[in-house]
């Protein structure tokens, strides 16, 4: 058996799988959306570039290209994995601002992110104590920004553990499922708008006005209908 051409055929196979998911409905614009969120990651980056925790940032960026490209290779238990390890660096940079320690320790890899402490009712990134400390005017919708979090890490985590269900859900072969394919998508929209909420909460009366203004669109985009981003991004009307 030639090894090397055993993997050659299967990255033959991975076009034949893009051909049919181009081809299927909505799937291009679905693929689209997904992989323009990272121009609002881009934009989030920016607000926090001279910051530490910025580095962590680039990392979750890195990893959501990785996952967007699993998802179009057909690989979609590694495309779920790579979101949800997407997921908790977004949500660790957050973390990290107010507890620089943490971050430091991570770097040298003396402490680990764990997703209990990101999603503590108590300290972690979505919990009332942690926004009223930097925008109070958030934390009335923190509990359900906490819920939508852990709903979809949960279903993420179900693909990386290996759950029963995922098992009869996806192919045995690399080949285009689209039901799988959609459901990452709604995944990734679904945690775009938990990290737009939590960057809001920690950065916006920290930024500068430049910042602000290009996290504007992004922010007003899913988080428009919120007290206290109109209150933020409410302009005085003209004379």
């Amino acid at each position: 058996m030639d090894v090397v051409e055993h993997y050659r055929a299967l990255i033959r196979n991975t076009d034949t799988v893009v051909g049919m998911m181009a081809g299927a409905n909505g799937a291009s614009e679905a693929l689209t959306a997904s992989h323009n969120y990272l121009l609002d990651y881009d934009a989030l980056k920016m607000a926090i570039a001279e910051r530490p925790e910025a580095s962590v940032l680039d990392s979750a960026v890195k990893e959501y290209q990785f996952a967007l490209f699993a998802l179009v290779s057909g690989q979609y238990r590694h495309a779920f994995g790579g979101l949800r390890l997407f997921f908790e660096l977004m949500l660790a940079t957050v973390q990290f601002s107010a507890h620089e320690i943490d971050y430091r320790m991570w770097a040298k890899d003396s402490k680990d992110i764990n997703w209990s402490a990101l999603k503590d009712a108590q300290s972690g990134v979505f919990s009332v104590n942690f926004i009223r400390a930097f925008n109070p005017g958030f934390s009335d919708c923190a509990k359900q920004y906490l819920a939508i979090a852990e709903v979809v890490y949960r279903e993420c985590s179900e693909f990386v553990h290996g759950n029963a269900g995922t098992h009869a859900i996806l192919p045995s072969d690399i080949e285009f499922q689209e039901e799988a394919f959609f459901s990452w998508h709604e995944k990734a929209a679904t945690m775009r708008l938990a990290i737009i909420f939590v960057f809001s909460a920690r950065y916006l009366n920290y930024v500068t006005k430049e910042a602000a203004e290009r996290m504007e669109p992004i922010i007003t985009d899913v988080l428009g209908n919120l007290p206290p981003v109109q209150a933020i991004f409410s302009q005085p009307s003209e004379a």
